[in-house]
C-alpha cells in the first residue's frame, strides 16, 4: 500500500518564458516534474526533476540537476523560481512595484520597471497613482511579455489600437490573482464602429459565442450610444495578444470610442467594462454550420465558481524551453507534523 494517492497528472511542452501553470482538482500534499525532453542529455545544464511538498515556502522547490558534460546529478534547494500553490478564492497578495514610463503615445504599453518582481507572462496588474495616464489608473491588465528587472508588456491592450496623447512617467504596478466567480466584468479596451461590432479587452475574456453581454460606457470614453447596449456575442478571440468578441451590435452610426484625457480623468471617470447579462443558447457544435444538438445554454446558473487551485512553476524548474515535462499532484493517506 502507497503512503500516498496519486490525484492526478498530465503532460506539457515547455515555452521560452520558463513558466507554466497546472489547474488542480484540490490542494496536493506532494507535487513532482520531469523534463522528459532533458532526461538524460547533457547538453546544457537543467534541473531534470523537482518536487514540492506541503508546507514549503511560495517559490521554493527541491531540485535533482543535471550537470553539462558530465552528466552528474546534484540536488539543490531553491527559495525562488519554483512551485506556489494558489488558490484563487483566497489569494495571496503581491507588493506594489513602481514604473518609470508607459509608452501611451505609441500605443505599445511598454512599462517600464527597474524591478519586475515575480510578475510572469500571463499575470495580472492593476496599475495606480499613474503620472499621464490617469485614464487607466485602477485598470486590469494582462501581461504578454516580460524582461526581467526591465518592463513588462500589456498586450492585449496595445493590439486593441488605442493611443493616448502622452505618456506616463511614473505610478504604480500591483500583480494580483482575480477571483474566479462568473460572472465578472471585462475591462473594454476598445470598440469598433461596425455592422457587427468589435469589443476588445485589456486581458482574455471568459465570454462564450451565443451569451448575451452587456456594455457600460460612460460619457467620457465618446460611444454614449453603445452604453447599457446589450448584445449577443457571434464569437469569441483569446489569442497570446487579442482578446475580442464579436457582437450582433451595429455600431457604425456611433460616435468613436476614444479613452478620456489624463486631465479629463483626474476628475474621476469610470471605466468603460463589458458585464455578462443573460445567458444565451450555444449555436454551434464545434463548428460555424452545424447547430447544437440537442440545444445548450451557456452559463449553469447565476453564478458560476470557477476557482480553483494552480500550481505555478518557475523558472529555477521549468529551466529549458520546447521541452516536455511529465507532472503529478499526490495526496497523502495520512500526514503527521511534528
Amino acid at each position: 500500500m502507497l503512503p500516498y494517492q496519486i490525484i492526478e497528472g498530465g503532460s506539457f511542452t515547455s515555452d521560452s518564458t520558463l513558466s507554466k501553470q497546472v489547474a488542480l482538482s484540490c490542494a496536493p500534499d506532494l507535487f513532482w516534474i520531469r523534463n522528459r525532453t532533458a532526461w538524460g542529455d547533457d547538453a546544457a545544464e537543467t534541473s531534470v526533476e523537482s518536487w514540492y511538498r506541503i508546507g514549503m515556502a511560495a517559490g521554493a522547490a527541491q531540485t535533482t540537476d543535471q550537470a553539462n558534460v558530465t552528466g552528474a546529478l546534484s540536488s539543490e534547494a531553491v527559495t525562488s523560481g519554483g512551485f506556489t500553490l494558489i488558490d484563487t478564492s483566497a489569494p495571496p497578495s503581491f507588493a506594489s512595484l513602481a514604473t518609470t514610463a508607459i509608452t501611451g503615445i505609441a500605443g505599445t504599453f511598454v512599462v517600464s520597471m527597474a524591478n519586475t518582481g515575480s510578475i510572469a507572462v500571463g499575470d495580472f496588474v492593476r496599475l495606480y497613482s499613474t503620472t499621464g495616464e490617469l485614464q487607466i489608473a485602477g485598470y486590469s491588465f494582462q501581461v504578454t511579455a516580460v524582461t526581467a528587472n526591465v518592463s513588462i508588456t500589456l498586450g492585449y491592450m496595445a493590439s486593441s489600437g488605442i493611443t493616448f496623447a502622452a505618456d506616463a512617467t511614473a505610478g504604480f504596478v500591483k500583480k494580483y490573482i482575480p477571483n474566479l466567480m462568473y460572472p465578472r466584468w471585462s475591462y473594454i479596451a476598445n470598440i469598433t464602429q461596425a455592422a457587427q461590432a468589435v469589443v476588445y479587452f485589456t486581458a482574455k475574456n471568459d465570454y462564450t459565442p451565443g451569451e448575451i453581454i452587456s456594455l457600460r460606457v460612460p460619457q467620457e470614453f465618446g460611444m454614449i450610444e453603445a452604453n447599457l447596449k446589450p448584445a449577443r456575442v457571434l464569437s469569441v478571440t483569446n489569442s497570446s495578444t487579442v482578446s475580442s468578441v464579436t457582437l450582433d451590435l451595429d455600431t457604425s452610426g456611433f460616435s468613436a470610442f476614444t479613452f478620456p484625457t489624463s486631465a479629463v480623468a483626474a476628475a474621476g471617470v469610470s471605466p468603460a467594462v463589458a458585464v455578462p447579462s443573460s445567458s444565451g443558447v450555444v449555436p454551434f457544435n464545434g463548428s460555424a454550420t452545424i447547430p447544437q444538438q440537442p440545444p445548450s445554454t451557456n452559463l449553469l446558473d447565476t453564478f458560476d465558481n470557477r476557482n480553483k487551485y494552480v500550481m505555478n512553476m518557475g523558472s529555477n524548474v521549468i529551466t529549458s524551453s520546447s521541452a516536455v515535462y511529465d507532472w503529478c499532484a499526490f495526496k497523502f493517506d495520512r500526514y503527521i507534523q511534528e
